[in-house]
């Protein structure tokens, strides 16, 4: 008889009172399609100078999902440096060089063409550069999120 009446409390702690409501137009969050021809580029001035950004979704100052997309010129490096936060990246034109540990060795760099795919976890040293062509990479991750150079000389907030 007690499980009877236990199971009775709960059907009513689960049924709604009165009648379903359906969701309405300003209960439903936004439906975002980005073009590339709508990519608004701006300059990344947390990297040396060339790099681009454009945000896709989120903010990277804030908690919660981003996507952004980066753009960086030929020829361009990109000093040993690490992200607070964990992110994947995708390469979406050109090869990116990649390499990891605290000193920019050009043996320790990989190509990355069109395509691939990678995790970044937090705090690991990285650096990285482009060759005779543009490069745009995408990165969705979890902010706050932000980029820390090992050499302070090498971060260009710090010039400004």
């Amino acid at each position: 008889m007690r499980s009877v009446k236990l199971l009775a409390a709960l059907v009513v702690l689960v049924i709604p009172l009165g009648s379903p409501r359906t969701l309405q137009a300003q209960d439903q969050p936004a439906y975002v399609r980005i073009t590339p021809t709508d990519l608004k580029w701006s300059p990344l001035v947390s990297m040396p100078k060339g790099a681009q950004i454009a945000v896709l979704h989120g903010s990277l100052a804030k908690p919660g999902l981003f996507t952004i997309r980066v753009k960086l010129p030929a020829n361009f490096k990109l000093p040993v440096h690490s992200h607070p936060d964990e992110r994947v990246r995708t390469i979406i034109s050109g090869t990116y060089y990649s390499g990891i540990g605290d000193k920019a060795e050009s043996s320790k760099l990989m190509a990355l063409p069109p395509g691939t795919f990678s995790h970044v976890p937090p705090k690991v040293w990285q650096f990285a550069e482009t060759r005779d062509e543009e490069v745009i990479f995408q990165i969705t991750g979890v902010g706050p999120s932000g980029i820390d150079y090992l050499n302070a000389t090498d971060d260009p907030r710090k010039a400004q």
